[in-house]
């Protein structure tokens, strides 16, 4: 068991540090690169680096169903789900997509749960998160109800924060990090599932952190974030995931609510957050532009170099993921 752990964590690791520089390489002969807008001269990027971190963990995932015949159903179940999410960003990549065509794609990564759940019910349970104190819950309505958001609800807010060099991978690799080890208790081959994606972001997340030499692209984040939620779904642990990823979902409630719906963040006319002319980050003082946590991080604590924001966006995503750790040890046994 223990070289199955290693070889999910630590072999999507090696082919994640060894694939993403070539991967940006390719993008920068496809002239496919985008202004990094904080940074001096807005230097270009290499974009969808994301194609790295699929590349990087899902062919584990298949080698994993491939070794573990009990593991088989989730297994394909979230690779299925988290490649739909990866195909919907990587067009929006290349032809950028309205928020709401994007949001609507992404809830096609219910799917193939669904489909799992309805074919093999003895391996593929909805519907009975685990929650702290209470233990095993059996939800009917309300579950069903919000069921497509179960992949397309942590892609979306995922994406929504995926805003400055490096926030993106290492506030995911906190919260996949969380959950795998939340599951090992509980689901000791389940916690499998996590461990391609632990491996893959870290092994992905020295290209990305300030200064970016790859940026993910809707590739990345909507491929990490429907991963997330798919996997938690698969494992009974979207109670922990909600915990995990709490800056995120305010993050989500915050523009969606201001904005009034979804909008793709290339198209609003004006941004949460100004680039001073030192290229210190401050909050916008305009009336009608979006609400974010960015922004609200900076009306308290700004003016901010990106650096600075970016790491006060990690502590925060490392807090909410170590408390969702913690509250796993609440769960009835």
């Amino acid at each position: 068991m223990i070289l199955e752990y290693a070889f999910a964590l630590l072999a999507p690791a090696a082919v994640a540090y060894l694939l993403t520089p070539r991967v940006a390489r390719l993008m920068r002969s496809l002239n496919h690169v985008r202004p990094d807008v904080h940074k001096p001269g807005r230097p270009m990027v290499p974009y969808s680096g994301g194609v790295a971190i699929y590349a990087s963990s899902v062919p584990f995932l298949i080698a994993l169903a491939l070794l573990d015949s009990a593991l088989a159903v989730r297994a394909y179940a979230l690779v299925v789900a988290i490649s739909i999410a990866f195909a919907v960003g990587l067009v929006d990549d290349f032809k950028v997509l309205s928020g709401r065509t994007k949001t609507l794609l992404s809830l096609l990564t219910v799917l193939p749960l669904l489909a799992a759940h309805v074919a093999q019910p003895t391996h593929v349970q909805l519907g009975r998160p685990l929650v702290p104190l209470l233990g095993r819950l059996r939800l009917t309505i309300v579950y069903w109800i919000l069921l497509p958001l179960v992949a397309a609800g942590p892609a979306n807010v995922v994406n929504m924060l995926d805003v400055f060099n490096g926030v993106m991978p290492a506030t995911s690799l906190a919260a996949a990090s969380a959950l795998a080890v939340s599951a090992l208790p509980i689901d000791p081959r389940g916690a499998l599932l996590l461990l391609p994606l632990v491996g893959a972001l870290a092994g992905y997340l020295p290209y990305n952190r300030w200064p970016a030499r790859v940026l993910n692209g809707d590739s990345g984040s909507l491929m990490v974030g429907a991963y997330i939620g798919a996997a938690a779904a698969l494992l009974h642990l979207e109670f922990l995931a909600a915990v995990a990823l709490i800056p995120h979902i305010l993050n989500g409630a915050l523009v969606i609510t201001s904005v009034r719906g979804f909008k793709e963040h290339r198209q609003m006319r004006e941004r949460p957050v100004v680039v001073r002319e030192d290229y210190k980050l401050a909050p916008s003082t305009s009336p009608t532009a979006p609400v974010s946590l960015v922004r609200l991080i900076l009306a308290v604590d700004g003016p901010l170099e990106e650096r600075q924001v970016a790491l006060r966006l990690i502590a925060l995503g490392v807090f909410s993921s170590a408390l969702a750790a913690l509250s796993a040890l609440l769960i009835p046994r």
